[in-house]
């Protein structure tokens, strides 16, 4: 399994592009501003997406994806969300004043079609077994854990502290853990209120695994990726830690 990191930043600005994780060339992970990295073949390979959630560093490069492969799809890309996620798709940018509805369009064979996952959710694609992890975000989220015969990861979402993921991750003991840290130790109320970790957080949510994946730090905000990672390292001396770049090719490994 490859994992090709085309956005895992917590902000735009120059050399910032928001979630996206291309998976295989035919599985993307979260649609950020990440997808206008792709290329035009890239673009025209992806059948399945799988979305976190409707806020927009995760979802903005859906639209225009589908706009730009519009005129040359052969085949219909499916997107996997959350009921309500769906439905704030469907109501706030597929909704002909925001967005065409690619759902409609063209009429003999639309370009996108939706499933709803819920937590717990177990679905096969392309030789991978996917199950929808549970999130805690103000904004209903899923996580996803993501299984082939080579390797598996887990993937947080968009998460503050997280009880019940982690009984799941002791069963299934995923090779890494990329997880979202998005702000300093200096804010853990904003963290708390806004569903995000900071190094403290996360030291105390990877107490309750029983053993110790590689993991990977996502969602840093700008400007202080340098001190979120300074002290995650600090707390956390004994564990095999680091964060996600732009332009990362990740490969799990059992």
């Amino acid at each position: 399994m490859n994992i090709d990191i085309l956005g895992c930043s917590g902000g735009i600005g120059r050399g910032l592009k928001t979630t996206t994780m291309l998976i295989d060339n035919d599985l993307l992970l979260d649609a950020g501003t990440g997808v206008e990295l792709l290329t035009m073949e890239k673009m025209l390979q992806i059948r399945h997406i799988l979305i976190t959630h409707a806020h927009l560093d995760h979802v903005a490069g859906l639209p225009l994806m589908l706009a730009t492969i519009f005129d040359r799809h052969q085949h219909p890309v499916s997107v996997y969300a959350l009921p309500e996620v769906i439905a704030a798709l469907r109501n706030h940018v597929f909704n002909w004043t925001m967005w065409p509805d690619y759902t409609q369009l063209p009429e003999q064979q639309p370009i996108v079609n939706f499933t709803e996952l819920r937590t717990g959710d177990h679905i096969h694609i392309g030789g991978r077994r996917i199950t929808a992890l549970p999130a805690n975000h103000p904004s209903p989220t899923i996580g996803y854990l993501i299984q082939d015969n080579n390797g598996s990861f887990a993937f947080s979402g968009d998460s503050g502290e997280n009880p019940d993921i982690w009984p799941i991750l002791n069963k299934e003991q995923p090779d890494l853990l990329i997880i979202d840290v998005s702000f300093t130790d200096e804010v853990g109320e904003l963290a708390k209120l806004s569903g995000h970790l900071t190094p403290s957080q996360l030291a105390g949510q990877l107490q309750q695994l029983e053993y110790k994946p590689r993991i990977e730090i996502t969602h840093l905000k700008p400007g202080f990726e340098d001190t979120i990672m300074r002290q995650c390292r600090k707390l956390l001396p004994d564990w095999e830690i680091d964060r996600l770049h732009h332009d990362d090719r990740i490969q799990p490994e059992a």
